[in-house]
């Protein structure tokens, strides 16, 4: 049930995006003394950021290849520190105390995201993938040799939902800023068209 006071725009992303970014940063067992890779910022990237922040964790890195979603995240979590794709093994390695990411939270999904994400791990580092790919993923194990990391993968888990909840109605999360664009439901095809397609600086669209 959501509660008195939480707005339907403030729930809207609770049961999906929310719950996974929520889930991925419950299960990564971050740490106050722990660097965070969080690779993509698109909206369940986003909700992830937020989730992982609750953590106080020593520092984020947040990856992303679209400069439109850096933008947003530099705007709205200034204390964030943002990195590209083709940058990103060796900023990571520049920026944490162990050679890597304490964890890793692969919530991208692209072709060559899954590859990163035990790349900018450091040796022992724990590797989250909550990403949708398209294809099989492949782990070469020769090359990975001596990194000892743990993996821990999945989909949606809605099972925090009550506690989301609690932490929107506290202020503590609050996603309403992803909703970038607004569309009645009879502009239901120009709103994906919007959304798919990256148009306008769009985060997400929500219709009404």
């Amino acid at each position: 049930k959501i509660p008195e006071g939480v707005s339907d725009e403030q729930a809207l992303f609770m049961g999906d995006i929310l719950a996974t970014g929520y889930w991925a940063a419950d299960i990564s067992d971050i740490s106050v003394q722990d660097t965070v890779l969080i690779l993509g910022a698109g909206p369940t990237g986003i909700c992830t950021l937020q989730c992982a922040l609750l953590k106080h964790p020593k520092r984020i890195i947040v990856c992303e290849k679209y400069p439109y979603r850096l933008h947003f995240v530099q705007n709205h979590f200034p204390q964030v520190l943002t990195t590209t794709p083709e940058h990103v093994v060796s900023y990571v390695a520049s920026q944490t105390d162990h050679g890597g990411a304490d964890r890793v939270l692969e919530v991208a999904g692209a072709a060559d995201t899954f590859s990163l994400a035990w790349q900018c791990a450091r040796p022992n580092g724990i590797v989250t993938i909550v990403a949708l790919y398209d294809t099989p993923q492949v782990l070469p194990l020769p090359e990975m040799y001596g990194k000892n990391l743990t993996f821990k993968t999945g989909g949606v888990d809605g099972c925090h939902c009550e506690e989301i909840l609690q932490l929107i109605a506290d202020h503590k999360i609050d996603t309403t800023p992803l909703i970038t664009h607004t569309f009645p439901l009879e502009e239901i095809e120009t709103a994906y068209d919007v959304f798919e397609n990256r148009k306008d600086g769009v985060i997400k669209v929500a219709i009404r």
